[in-house]
């Protein structure tokens, strides 16, 4: 890594600028998300799909909007917010690849969104940026910019959406989404966005009963988070030639403290997956909670098998997990194993899995793992808005797919701030270091990763 020096300049940077494939390596699903307060906090991939994000804190023009409240819906309940985003990363991978990639960039995002037209349609649109700061051309390739290290400004949102009661709602055009093998992956400076279509309903029961919430999906084309341009599924997935999209059925169903989830993904000629996932939690009293959760992925080619060299292929992951809770602390145990014929496949998203850390994803052909953290916020000493967590990964596999039989380990740790005090709400603070090794043959490879985040998001009306 560079220096300390260059890295308390980039921190301080940071602040200044707000203030004026089966690959081995991770898709790091959940380094978007805050450390957890506690294990109810800790949602799965499936419950996100399900949970939609909450709104920016603030309001920075409050009699703005009452002087419109006599307005027609369409203005009255209209949205506008800005979230910015500042970000440093700087990655040393082994030789083979690109050795550093580093840089420093600033924008983020500019939403706007109308209320109901007719007491039924909505219109909305994101506008993504990314400028440089700091971009070394030859340390290219950090998704924080264009590949060449060239700001963008982009258009990854342009939708409407049809609300039909408050059961139903379809959404068409350009939108966000986040399903666990098809989703945002936001963990650099924009997300990946989707063309399409889809219709998510909600069946709420008697109180105390069961909930259920269930969407349909067809998606066409995909921008990648450092891409200007929407590509089709297919060629996100490695088959150019083919213009197939990828169809979806999901559910989740909520009863107390139980939840279970299933999702389906279909692309003809590319693949099939099917992903379920489970949880319980419980409240011991005392401050004492536990949550239990497990998840499945399989995967397997279809019709032509545009992908994998063309040969036919199956394949799939197991992976379970403990959260122990105490007050603000948490105590995680994770395992996961993958099928020895061919690593998993993530090729329109993050990894979902448990077992997924900073750098390494620990999804190879065969490979097993294991994963242990300690996670705390400072509540009880003062200090309500900082979070603390250290995860160690250690995974291994002798299966021929995954080459020479190897072993990996990763510590990864992180820091977030995200103060409650009123002029500060919205803000959010993260510095995140990871450390990986690994031995295979006679080889031995280290790579590390810094990352430091800056987010702040201001609900303008």
């Amino acid at each position: 890594m560079k220096s300390l020096a260059a890295t308390g300049l980039a921190v301080a940077g940071v602040i200044g600028i707000l203030a004026g494939s089966g690959s081995a390596l991770a898709q790091a699903s959940k380094q978007e998300y805050p450390i957890p307060r506690s294990p109810s906090e800790d949602l799965t991939a499936i419950e996100r799909v399900f949970t939609p994000p909450k709104p920016p804190p603030l309001t920075a023009f409050p009699e703005l909007r009452e002087r419109w409240q006599d307005t027609p819906a369409f203005l009255r309940d209209s949205k506008v917010s800005i979230d910015a985003r500042s970000y440093y990363r700087d990655a040393v991978r082994p030789p083979g690849s690109t050795t550093i990639q580093e840089a420093w960039a600033s924008g983020g995002s500019v939403s706007a969104e109308t209320g109901k037209l007719f007491d039924l349609v909505s219109l909305g649109a994101v506008l993504y940026t990314s400028f440089p700061v700091i971009a070394p051309p030859h340390y290219g390739n950090t998704g924080l910019l264009l590949p060449d290290q060239q700001g963008y400004a982009v258009f990854g949102q342009l939708y409407a959406q049809v609300h039909l009661g408050d059961a139903y709602e379809i959404t068409l055009g350009r939108h966000l989404y986040n399903t666990p093998f098809l989703g945002a992956h936001d963990n650099r400076m924009s997300p990946n966005t989707f063309s399409g279509y889809r219709l998510v309903g909600t069946f709420n029961g008697d109180a105390g009963g069961p909930s259920f919430r269930y969407g349909v999906a067809y998606i066409d084309a995909m921008k990648p988070r450092d891409a200007l341009a929407f590509q089709s599924m297919a060629s996100a997935a490695g088959a150019p030639t083919s213009n197939a999209g990828v169809g979806i059925l999901g559910g989740l169903m909520n009863w107390g403290p139980v939840s279970i989830g299933a999702i389906n993904y279909y692309s003809q000629d590319l693949l099939n997956i099917f992903y379920t996932e489970g949880k319980v939690g419980h409240d011991f009293g005392g401050g004492f909670t536990a949550l239990a959760a497990a998840q499945f992925v399989a995967q397997n080619s279809t019709g032509q098998t545009l992908i994998n060299g063309g040969n036919a292929f199956a394949t799939n992951q197991l992976g379970m997990k403990v959260d122990l809770g105490y007050d603000t602390g948490i105590l995680t145990l994770g395992y996961s194993v993958v099928n020895p014929g061919l690593g998993i496949l993530t090729p329109w998203s993050a990894n979902p899995f448990y077992t997924d850390a900073l750098i390494q994803g620990f999804q190879r052909a065969g490979e097993q793992a294991v994963m242990i953290g300690l996670s705390q916020t400072l509540k009880p000493v003062g200090l309500p808005g900082i979070a603390l967590s250290a995860h160690f990964f250690n995974g291994w596999t002798s299966a021929p797919a995954a080459g020479a039989p190897l072993v990996e380990s990763e510590w990864d740790f992180h820091i977030d701030w995200r103060p409650d005090h009123k002029p500060l709400r919205g803000l959010w603070f993260r510095t995140q270091y990871g450390r990986s090794t690994v031995w295979q043959g006679s080889t031995v490879t280290n790579s590390e990763e810094l990352r430091v985040v800056l987010n702040y998001g201001l609900k303008l009306y």
